[in-house]
């Protein structure tokens, strides 16, 4: 019997392993609930749940291609052991992941397990990361190549009898009672996914181009479909195809929405790049989950650990209404535009002078999108320890007088602020003790004062990571940092003309 085994690729269309397992054979799909993913400082239950919807519908799906479905919980080598010892495993086929520490761990376990029986493990590619990358030159081409293939048609096969017991709970019911879950989360499932893909080919990604910046208009306006690829329930392939065949249609449409759509679609294809491009960062670094991209940051921010900082930016309790009010907005959906989570590590690194690597481990149990890759990435970028990008400290009262100049989003999210006016929103801790009273409205008491001063705290985080960058040496490693991470938007092509032209002055 084939398994294949169903991590971040919960889908029944365009997968690999599954067409490669049920043309060599008898085929039956596994997941595996570890106890090292739940253990894991980026785990939250929203997540558990998240792929509990998925896989609820997975089955139907995969019941109708002939496929069982086996749910497990344990350490996948001591699964795969117990499974065949009741039912000779014939040959697993998964997808690549490109995960965390304990995932990568994992995998070494699975490879030595399958050597010592014997038994064939197949792996394939979901989207455009290489393995054993050894320079970028060329990744660009590469990744092109994968995302850009036809979709893979899906297989069926005469309804196959598990040799083990498919009968078993939900992953839901895994989920503890007073457990802390997002009160309006996206919905996980097919069905789902391909509604938010549809209503946004369909009309809503007319809007993007001009609206993803904003908390107010991005929350319409994005594509909404990050965490349907982070768990795999759409590929990126077929992300690619609807791009592809949207264009196709723009003929047929007036030219002032054509050109809007044009637009839209090429700063989301953008956008879809760079997904690949930084989760490819930690493909090929994995340390990169707990040390500094560029190690002569090491010790910038360690020692200056504010634990009291810390808890009230978790809490949505800074004094700085535009964090906190995303903050909050996080709490409740589990997602947040793109600029605004930058915003918050931004606020945490610099105004708060926090070193990354637990406000990242706060963000990952929050983002219902979870990457590993693009997380990790990212974080270190808005926190200024990669050497390789430009610095930059967001200013919350800039953010909300550019983003939310009605105070819409903000009064939103925190109630205790509604009865405060536009002009004294962004920053109520200086509204005079009358107008408060005439409010209604106590700083302190109904909201907090500033944790930190925004000023003070802009020019101190500015003086210490641009005196930190001019240190030789980190300057040297930088170099690199862009010679493995940095990107490469030109063509193999290109490169090579130029690596050419620079050869032979």
């Amino acid at each position: 019997m084939n398994i294949v085994w169903l991590k971040r690729d919960l889908r029944a269309r365009d997968n690999a392993a599954l067409k490669a397992a049920i043309q060599s054979g008898p085929t039956v799909a596994l997941y595996v609930v570890e106890p090292e993913w739940m253990a894991s400082s980026e785990f939250s239950f929203n997540h558990l749940r998240f792929v509990g919807e998925t896989l609820n519908e997975l089955r139907k799906d995969l019941h109708d291609l002939g496929i069982p479905l086996v749910l497990r919980h344990g350490s996948i080598p001591e699964v795969f052991q117990h499974l065949h010892d009741h039912h000779p495993i014939q040959s697993i086929y998964s997808h690549e992941e490109t995960g965390l520490l304990w995932s990568f761990d994992r995998d070494k376990r699975v490879i030595e397990w399958c050597r010592m029986r014997s038994i064939p493990w197949h792996e394939f590619r979901q989207f455009g990361v290489v393995r054993r990358l050894k320079n970028r030159d060329h990744w660009l081409n590469e990744r092109n190549r994968i995302v850009d293939r036809k979709t893979i048609p899906t297989l069926a096969q005469s309804w196959t009898s598990s040799p083990w017991n498919s009968n078993v709970p939900s992953l839901l019911d895994l989920i503890p009672k007073d457990a802390t879950l997002f009160a309006r989360p996206q919905g996980g499932g097919r069905t789902q996914a391909d509604a938010v893909v549809d209503s946004f080919f369909d009309s809503r990604g007319l809007q993007y181009f001009g609206s993803i910046s904003s908390p107010i208009t991005a929350h319409e306006g994005c594509s909404r479909i990050s965490p349907y690829l982070a768990y795999g329930v759409l590929s990126l392939t077929e992300v690619a195809e609807r791009i592809r065949k949207k264009k196709s249609q723009l003929s047929q449409i007036e030219p002032p929405m054509r050109r809007r759509w044009e637009g839209s679609l090429k700063a989301f294809e953008s956008r879809l790049f760079w997904h690949c491009h930084f989760i490819q960062k930690l493909e090929s670094e994995p340390e990169i989950e707990f040390q500094n991209f560029n190690r002569e940051f090491d010790g910038m921010r360690e020692s200056d650990w504010n634990e009291g900082y810390f808890q009230a930016w978790c809490r949505g309790e800074t004094g700085f209404p535009m964090i906190d009010a995303c903050m909050k907005a996080l709490l409740e959906t589990g997602w947040i535009n793109f600029r605004m989570r930058a915003m918050l590590m931004s606020f945490a690194a610099y105004q708060l002078w926090l070193h990354w690597k637990k406000p990242a481990e706060f963000l990952a149990r929050q983002f219902l999108d979870f990457e590993p890759g693009i997380h990790y990435s990212q974080v270190q970028m808005q926190s200024g320890v990669t050497g390789i990008n430009t610095v930059r400290i967001y200013s919350p009262i800039k953010q909300q007088r550019d983003q939310d100049p009605d105070g819409i989003f903000v009064r939103r999210y925190l109630p205790a602020l509604r009865s405060v006016s536009d002009a004294d929103l962004v920053a109520p801790h200086q509204m005079p003790p009358f107008v408060q009273a005439l409010s209604g409205f106590q700083i302190g008491r109904d909201y907090p004062e500033p944790i930190v001063d925004e000023d003070a705290s802009y020019r101190l985080a500015k003086d210490r990571i641009f005196e930190w960058k001019k240190r030789p040496q980190l300057k040297r490693r930088a170099q690199g940092v862009f010679q493995k991470h940095g990107s490469r938007k030109k063509s193999a092509s290109k490169l090579s003309a130029e690596k050419a032209q620079r050869s032979n002055p």
